[in-house]
């Protein structure tokens, strides 16, 4: 297989370079506890946290609006789930402020965010009761907020919910959305970034 690369800069200065390896490329792994054939083995917890620190992703703000107050926290976990019809899926932790308002509401908006809005990012990423002050967005009647200036969103109906372990997979059926010329904010390895360069 040949090599692919993206290269990732993270904010400030640093440069991440994300390849994929051919089969005789070095990979540091380990063993499963237990055997293959073990139903109940599980990897090691940090080396689960180390690998997934490895995965690239672009960096949202999911929010809702109950009782015509907004909520919201930013998210790495969204995923295409399929085209036909239209569907993503959203992992949010059950302790989260926003987790109750989307399971009553029924109802959340993808702010996939652009590199300019790493501050939208930070703020969300807390738990101050003041997250949308000053920020400016806009919220569409039956919607949830989107945020101006995004790199894209989505505004979505729940159409299914699955509890696993800490947190619930909401599946929702997209009802809307638009793109803009911005560049997505991404994130790496504790750090945000942008994409450099696409081969």
């Amino acid at each position: 297989m040949d090599k692919t690369s993206m290269k990732v800069s993270s904010q400030p200065e640093s440069e991440v370079t994300v390849r994929s390896q051919s089969a005789q490329g070095s990979a540091h792994a380990a063993a499963p506890n237990g055997n293959a054939g073990d139903r109940n083995a599980r990897v090691d917890s940090d080396i689960f946290r180390a690998v997934m620190r490895q995965l690239v992703g672009g960096v949202t703000v999911i929010t809702t609006a109950d009782d015509g107050r907004p909520h919201g926290f930013t998210a790495t976990a969204v995923c295409s789930v399929c085209s036909e019809p239209p569907t993503v899926l959203i992992v949010v932790n059950r302790t989260s402020r926003t987790h109750p308002h989307i399971d009553a509401r029924r109802r959340f908006a993808v702010n996939m965010l652009a590199t300019h809005q790493r501050h939208i990012a930070d703020m969300f990423a807390g738990k101050r009761d003041d997250q949308f002050d000053g920020m400016t967005y806009s919220m569409p009647d039956n919607g949830a907020p989107v945020f101006e200036g995004v790199a894209a969103f989505l505004q979505c109906v729940v159409s299914s919910r699955l509890d696993v372990g800490t947190h619930t997979i909401f599946i929702g059926e997209v009802v809307g959305g638009g793109t803009s010329d911005s560049w997505p904010l991404v994130y790496h390895a504790a750090k945000y970034g942008r994409v450099n360069q696409l081969d």
